[in-house]
């Protein structure tokens, strides 16, 4: 439903660039500051757009389980901070929770290959989502409780030393806190929003700059809904897992793979959650923030994703750039100023430049670290056709997880988009000091309804 609703808005908007340069043609007029008439004023117009920009970026949020006896706000900090995030780059956040929707599917296929004992359900990606966001907590005899995702659990039921989880997906979607009247809340008010924008776009009606950022947020929250569908919600307690042996144990009998020291938690060398900014990029930047403590009391939400090069990463790029490209429906807008007018094209045209270059890197880079680079060389020149890498191979791709390379394109491209999309949320409510007469216009309803 949701890709059908993006498809409906991008059509109607079609017309939106020719309805606000007919109106500003028409009249020539703007007003600055308009109290509510009978008709809409501005004060209407930004609170109807906030209350949208802010329900589509706190309520939408799917977080991860916090530390055990985390204080309140910590998680409240660590939530405004991702809304902060949402609101500066939401097809970031999206990207986030396709990878981590592409990390729980790839669970399904790992945990097929277990015996289940009787009684016990199949693992579904709702429970690779709940293991994979530090929903299972491994309580070693021996040692400090630390989370334990996806890859490590699968690993710690194959060898004995933990019972698989006696749990259905809909006992776990028990533990989710989903709020239905935040949802319900967020589903009427985004509803009626698009509604709007397009009964505006079909009686060709001015739409303001703001309008159209917040039908960006709007799109981005549905797809994100659609996205964290089944990942439970603010989890606040894990499931605890006692292994039968001690972890002393558990990692000599893992062999040399278990000698080397850990960097997040004892079971690094299963799957090291890389790579995280939190726990890799801000240490070698030699930022002060993140988890200090060791192992990692909680799995951090920073994750970057590994999606791969199926379906999701197609939506996802599609999606990346149109979000850029809906700027660019108020190419043509009213302005205040000419100059203001240059700097939004130029904030549309560099945001779109930098999420595209941002792509070819990551897809290049994303390759790197899933080997598809190798396997293809090795089918087409090599002639191997299981397209294996070699576990040295292997260890050198996961030295370089985060190359020079990479980390010297995107701090410019990352520090240029940042720009660009800091002047275009700044502009949107700059433009409310002035905008085209017929933007205050209502939309007239009752040309919608049959008339006989």
């Amino acid at each position: 439903m949701a890709y059908s609703l993006c498809l409906l808005v991008f059509t109607q908007l079609s017309a939106v660039k020719a309805a606000d340069r007919n109106e500003t043609t028409r009249s020539g007029h703007r007003e600055g500051w308009v109290s509510q008439p009978d008709g809409r004023g501005t004060f209407d117009i930004l609170w109807s757009c906030i209350f949208t920009i802010f329900l589509c970026t706190w309520v939408s949020l799917h977080l991860n389980v916090p530390a055990t006896h985390e204080r309140y706000r910590h998680q409240f900090s660590r939530k405004l901070r991702w809304m902060v995030q949402a609101i500066m780059a939401p097809e970031f956040v999206l990207a986030f929770a396709t990878g981590q929707k592409v990390e729980a599917k790839r669970s399904v296929e790992d945990f097929k290959d277990l015996v289940l004992p009787p009684g016990c359900k199949r693992w579904t990606v709702r429970h690779g989502f709940y293991a994979n966001m530090g929903g299972f907590l491994l309580q070693p005899s021996d040692w400090v409780a630390f989370p334990v995702n996806s890859k490590q659990l699968h690993w710690l039921i194959k060898r004995g030393y933990v019972d698989y989880p006696a749990m259905s997906a809909d006992e776990l979607w028990d533990k989710s806190k989903a709020d239905g009247f935040q949802k319900s809340l967020t589903c009427l008010q985004t509803g009626w929003f698009l509604v709007q924008i397009v009964g505006r776009a079909i009686q060709r009606l001015p739409i303001t700059t703001l309008e159209i950022t917040t039908l960006s947020f709007v799109l981005c929250a549905l797809l994100m809904f659609t996205q964290w569908a089944n990942k439970p919600l603010d989890v606040e307690s894990p499931t605890v897992l006692t292994p039968n042996k001690r972890l002393a144990q558990i990692l000599i009998e893992a062999g040399d793979a278990a000698n080397r020291p850990y960097k997040q938690t004892p079971l690094d060398f299963i799957d090291d959650q890389s790579p995280s900014w939190l726990t890799e990029v801000q240490p070698h930047l030699r930022f002060r923030t993140g988890p200090k403590l060791r192992p990692l009391s909680r799995l951090t939400n920073d994750r970057f994703p590994v999606i791969g090069a199926g379906p999701d990463a197609v939506f996802l790029f599609l999606f990346t750039m149109a979000y850029c490209g809906l700027h660019f429906v108020a190419w043509d807008f009213s302005f205040p100023t000419p100059v203001e007018r240059v700097l939004w094209r130029a904030a549309s045209i560099t945001m779109g430049a930098c999420a595209f270059i941002f792509w070819i890197c990551e897809t290049y880079q994303d390759g790197h670290r899933l080997g598809r680079w190798e396997r293809w060389y090795a089918k087409l020149v090599d002639g191997n056709k299981d397209g294996r890498i070699n576990t040295m191979e292997k260890a050198r791709r996961n030295r370089r997880f985060i190359p020079v390379w990479e980390v010297m394109v995107m701090t410019p491209v990352t520090l240029i988009y940042t720009i660009a999309r800091t002047y275009i949320v700044i502009e949107v409510f700059l433009c409310q000091r002035s905008l085209p007469v017929g933007a205050f216009a209502t939309v007239q309803w009752s040309e919608f309804v049959p008339h006989f």
